[in-house]
């Protein structure tokens, strides 16, 4: 395993975790590891927060709604629309809520945290297909949620991650929906191999390499899923014209080397990218800005990034 000098706050955690026998996700029921708290913290105020929903064809689609504060009466906008992680089969809306809180004061915007159903009950490409559901809902409604279609960010850490870059690569073919920019959080971009980092990272770093299995045995029906640009966005045949790119990966990731493979195959395809790689945090780190200051640190150098786009 490779030894990498951690922020004490991480190698505090990544004790704390060893002490508790370690996060063996693979020996759980989805159901199980939905239940799982790793981390406790402060849930700060924002203007307002409702929840909304959109029509899809499993039913309403919830959403988020947060309002920073600060914001003034009836002006629209900037909106972002987050796509929690958890490999498609845990995380949720409320498991993400301080972030996007957070992430909404951040940057001023109005951030949609969407509530995609999950894997192994709604397999490949249900996420994928209620996630752009909720995309379009948002641009669609504009006036009524009073946000500036025009300025839409999309976001996600993980498997949130690989969704708003397959949002990037959707929209891209619809006139009448404009995605400005996308924060992809260590994404998970490539499930049709397992590079180098798989095994660097594979145990350890709260994310491993039979986690990862785990995850893509509950979100693929088969293993031609893999080669699918929706799975895999960097098989697309065309990443062309994409928006401008805020890449975050981890050092200590399993994911690390397909996201600076994503990285480069968007640069080679013209687009504006700005990379930022950690090499003192884990996976899932940046979900924790009101408990880390490493996250906190994280989550304001990307949402000044968000605000310098739409602001």
């Amino acid at each position: 395993m490779t030894k990498y000098k951690f922020a004490k706050e991480i190698e505090d955690f990544l004790n704390v975790l060893k002490d508790a026998g370690g996060f063996a996700i693979e020996d759980m029921e989805p159901i199980e590891a939905r239940n799982l708290d790793l981390i406790e913290q402060e849930c700060p105020e924002v203007k307002g927060v409702v929840e909304i929903g959109a029509d899809g064809p499993f039913g309403p689609i919830p959403m988020y709604d947060y309002t920073p504060i600060g914001a003034p009466e009836n002006k629209a906008l900037p909106a972002i629309i987050f796509y929690h992680g958890g490999g498609w089969v845990i995380g949720s809306r409320d498991g993400h809520d301080s972030l996007c809180r957070y992430l909404s004061n951040a940057t001023g915007c109005r951030v949609f945290s969407v509530g995609y159903r999950l894997a192994p009950e709604f397999k490949f490409p249900v996420p994928i297909d209620e996630s752009f559901t909720a995309l379009k809902f948002i641009s669609d409604n504009s006036e009524e949620l009073n946000i500036d279609k025009s300025k839409i960010v999309v976001a996600g850490d993980s498997a949130g991650g690989n969704i708003a870059a397959v949002m990037s690569l959707m929209a891209r073919e619809e006139k009448d929906l404009n995605v400005s920019y996308q924060l992809l959080i260590y994404p998970a971009t490539d499930a049709s191999k397992e590079r180098a980092s798989y095994e660097e990272n594979g145990k350890g770093f709260l994310l491993e390499k039979e986690g990862m299995r785990w995850f893509y045995k509950h979100y693929l029906t088969n293993d031609k899923d893999r080669k699918d640009w929706r799975v895999s966005p960097i098989l697309a045949p065309d990443l062309s014209n994409l928006p401008p790119s805020y890449v975050i990966t981890v050092a200590a990731d399993p994911l690390r080397d397909e996201g600076r493979d994503y990285v480069e195959a968007l640069r080679e395809a013209g687009n504006e990218v700005e990379h930022i790689e950690y090499d003192d945090v884990i996976h899932a780190f940046f979900s924790w800005p009101l408990a880390m200051n490493c996250a906190k640190k994280a989550a304001d150098a990307a949402g000044k990034s968000v605000k310098k786009a739409v602001g």
